[in-house]
């Protein structure tokens, strides 16, 4: 668990350096618009202003992705391998994709109904409208996510503790959750991070997690660009279809995780560097 808990504060300190990084150089940029003016910029910084910047915080988070998955390859804690993709596993890959999305669906209609509340709702809203924000949201925090908590933490978890893959799988899961600091999203992104971390298991790699996670993130970024925070596409048929939507979606989730079953069967053993 050492190795796992490194990992996560490393991911915490990026987060940090590179948030403070692009507001100082926002700060430097007021500067310069405010001519010197100390009283305007003590002005912008007071009214918090910089902080809140969608951009600025695009590029803190994407930076701080984009730094920790080098650090992930360059101190071998997951190497890059096309190993996976050369098996003919085309199959696999495209039923992961309405797989992870229909769970993510009547994830999030569970979501609403426990309805926790939702510290970062307007900081993603923001976030979408900034090319920035979509590349951060969109591509590079779903890379970045599994290949550190499904391949680094989960595949480390697996090697750590032969013969008990469902606690590896659901201990990185629940710290997948957790590291979202944001009630709306913690215990349902433990539960994404759950059935992606049996599907890391079962497949041996992280490819068809990055798949699915990617079309989830860039279609919320649509979703929030065009339908409002708390919109989607089968919202916009109206409250009575909703039920339907559901069940439509149960029934796709449960016949993929019946197809992803048969077709794939876990690894026997996990080596502590993990390919992608």
């Amino acid at each position: 668990m050492k190795r796992t808990i490194k990992l996560v504060i490393y991911y915490f300190l990026y987060q940090l350096l590179f948030t403070v990084v692009v507001m100082f150089g926002a700060v430097l940029v007021e500067a310069t618009k405010s001519g010197g003016d100390l009283n305007e910029l003590m002005s912008v910084l007071q009214s918090g202003k910089i902080a809140r910047d969608p951009i600025v915080v695009a590029l803190g988070t994407l930076l701080a992705a984009l730094m920790m998955l080098w650090h992930l390859f360059h101190y071998k804690y997951i190497t890059f391998s096309t190993a996976y993709l050369k098996k003919k596993n085309l199959a696999v890959l495209l039923v992961c994709i309405p797989f992870i999305y229909s769970l993510m669906y009547l994830g999030g209609l569970m979501m609403e109904a426990v309805n926790l509340p939702n510290l970062l709702e307007d900081t993603f809203m923001d976030m979408s409208h900034s090319i920035w924000g979509i590349i951060s949201i969109a591509l590079v925090a779903p890379v970045l996510e599994e290949c550190l908590f499904r391949g680094a933490i989960e595949g480390h978890l697996l090697t750590l503790w032969k013969g008990k893959p469902w606690a590896a799988i659901v201990v990185s899961g629940l710290i997948f959750g957790i590291i979202h600091l944001n009630p709306a999203q913690m215990l349902y992104a433990s539960i994404i991070g759950i059935v992606l971390g049996w599907l890391r298991w079962r497949t041996g790699s992280v490819y068809p997690g990055i798949i699915g996670h990617i079309l989830n993130n860039s279609l919320a970024v649509v979703f929030m660009r065009f339908y409002g925070a708390d919109g989607s596409f089968e919202e916009s048929f109206g409250e009575s279809s909703q039920l339907w939507f559901a069940v439509a979606y149960a029934v796709v989730l449960i016949a993929c995780f019946v197809f992803l079953h048969k077709k794939t069967a876990p690894l026997g053993n996990f080596s502590e560097v993990s390919d992608v």
